[in-house]
Parts: structure tokens; sequence; C-alpha cells
């Protein structure tokens, strides 16, 4: 082979590595990329008032992101409603599931569906946010969910964020945390207690669950996940250990009081939330919410007695303290399914985390 071929063979390798450096650069350096936005499942941090001057955090999921960090967007108008404006936050993508931050501010002067047409990465939908005629009240009900981060109402959405901290004491915790404490002996069921490898960790959880619940014309099932929340804040799970299998050998890695965390340190009740049947309530008292608005009962009616007649779902309908005029609600009990049978009675909100 002469030198002028080897030259333009090095030359060509050159150019090719160059390439391929140039290449992985921009994979690394700017293009941020996500798999889809949910605006469906998007959230405000506050409701809208006709004519009042707003100013709120929109929250737009996303899955699939690359971990790549991204620039302040501009200004996105709203349509139907007008007068409000959105504008993208800079950040930096996760790895995976997360969400999108957008300033929204202005003054409708009507009320109705404002619409901002969001689009990032390639991605797009429409975030719709209810400008209400006078401003909603929070039904008083949610007041007793004490260990929310925050709580807001648009009118037809209840908005429920929590870090998924417990608020007693578990052996889950980091030996440094003020709320550790050693267990051994007996837990749920008699059985005897085998710490699981996890450790309770912060979440960034938000639940959209409509105020007005009905019933759902097509009863979906429950996801191996949050399906609702208790009133300290702390997740429900159904009655599945992972891959769909019973809880039969999960059951003997709950604390003291009947939870434990899952393996991003998510802590979680699967059956009845001790601590607030025991300590901070009854075993009669309102426990939390389902994703689908119903409210969740302790395993004993107001008189002390089991809950008769629980259907498929695992609840009925009657009276209760909170709800006097009578509404669908679940309760726990010591058995399977413990709070939730062959899916939710309602149509289901939303969650993200």
């Amino acid at each position: 082979m002469n030198i002028s071929k080897l030259k333009l063979i090095a030359g060509l390798a050159l150019m090719a590595s160059v390439s391929s450096c140039s290449k992985s650069n921009d994979t690394v350096n700017g293009t941020a990329s996500i798999g889809m936005l949910s605006c469906a499942s998007g959230s405000f941090s506050a409701a809208a008032v006709v004519n009042t001057a707003y100013s709120a955090i929109a929250t737009v999921p996303y899955s699939g992101g690359n971990g790549v960090a991204f620039s302040a967007g501009t200004a996105i108008p709203s349509t139907g409603v007008t007068g409000l404006i959105a504008t993208l936050q800079a950040g930096t993508l996760a790895n995976g599931n997360g969400n999108l931050s957008y300033t929204v501010t202005g003054t409708a002067t009507t009320p109705g569906t404002a619409t901002f047409a969001i689009s990032f990465a390639g991605q797009s939908c429409n975030l719709n946010l209810t400008v209400n005629a006078t401003a909603p009240t929070l039904p008083a009900v949610y007041n007793k969910i004490y260990g929310a981060t925050s709580i807001t109402y648009d009118g037809t959405f209840v908005t429920i964020k929590c870090n998924a901290l417990p608020d007693h004491k578990s052996v889950y915790y980091p030996t440094s945390n003020p709320l550790y404490e050693a267990f051994s002996g007996t837990t749920f069921g008699g059985n005897t207690f085998n710490q699981n490898p996890n450790t309770i960790a912060s979440q960034n959880i938000t639940l959209k669950i409509p105020a007005n619940p009905v019933m759902a014309a097509t009863h979906a099932n429950t996801p191996m996940g949050v399906m609702g929340i208790a009133i300290n804040g702390i997740p429900f799970f159904n009655q599945y250990a992972a891959g769909g299998s019973p809880l039969t050998n999960e059951v003997t890695s709950f604390d003291k009081y009947w939870g434990h965390p899952q393996m991003s340190g998510m802590y979680h009740y699967h059956v009845e939330p001790l601590y607030l049947t025991t300590v901070k309530e009854s075993k009669s008292a309102l426990m939390g919410f389902l994703l689908d608005g119903f409210p969740v009962y302790g395993p004993e009616e107001t008189d002390g007695s089991a809950p008769a007649g629980l259907d498929v779902y695992h609840g009925h309908t009657h009276a209760t303290v909170d709800y006097p005029s009578g509404i669908y609600h679940y309760h726990f009990t010591a058995a399977a399914p413990y709070l939730n049978g062959n899916g939710f009675y309602g149509t289901a909100g939303t969650v993200t985390q």
C-alpha cells in the first residue's frame, strides 16, 4: 500500500473519530429527551378565580427522561379562557419519571377552562386549568389529612401532595433518625417479624382525586403501587406483593404499626394502619381516601361492630360521622383483601411519583 493511500485511510479514521465524539457530546450535553407527557395528571398549586390575579406553579408529569438539563421556555398563552400565560422553568430531567414545572400568571376575565398547549422535547399535550366564578372551598373532610405537604382544590379535583414519611416510629428509619425504633417479635397476623432490606426515604407523590366521587361504569383494577392516601400522608397499596402474588410472605416484614418500605424507600400500608387506629384515631375513624375519591374507614363501625355486607370492592354504603347523608366507603379488615377487592368502586383519579 502506497503512502497516499495510508494518509487517506488515516484521515477517514480521524474524521470518524471526531464525528463519533461529537455525537456523544450532543447526547450528554444538550438534547433533552422524554418518552411521554401526561397533562391529564397535571396539577396546579392554587385554584384560579375569575377577575383575580393568579400566580401558581403547574406540574406536568413525564416519563422516559434522560437526565439532561434544559433551559426556561417561552410564554404559552392560554386559549379558551384567555388572560393567563404558562412559562416552563429551567431544570434537569430525571432519569425516568419526573415533573416539569411551569409558572402560571395572569388574570382570567371569564370562568371556564383555560388550556395551555404544552410542548417539550417533541412531546405535546393540552394542560387544562379550571377558572372558577367564585373561589372554591375545600370540603372540610380533607382537612383531616394532616400528613400532606399540600392540598389544593380546583372545584373538581382535590390534589394531595405527600412525601410518605410516617409520623410514627419505625425500625425502617435510618438509625440516626429520631423516629427510628428497634423492633422484633410479633407483627400483623401473629407473624414473627422479619425485616426487609429497605430504608424509609422521602418521596414526591401527587394524587389527584375527584371531590365528588361517583360509581364507575367499568371498575378499573387498582394499580401495583399507590392506590390511595392515609390521613398521615402515607400511601395505601393493594392486597398484592410485587408481581401480583399474595401478601403471605410479605406481611412478616410489616413493622410495629403494620407498614413497610419498598425498594425505593416508599413507606406504605397494605393493611390496617395500626398507628392511626390505636394512637391517633380509633378503629372506626376515617383512615384516608382511595384514588376514586371514596373514603376509607377502619375495621370497625362506630358501635364497635365489624363492617357487614361488604361488596366485591370491599365497601358498602351508609351514613358516617364525616358523611351524615351517607356515602359509599371502604373498610379495612384483618383478612384478605384487607382494604380493596376487585378494583375501584368509583372512577379513579391519577397518581404521579
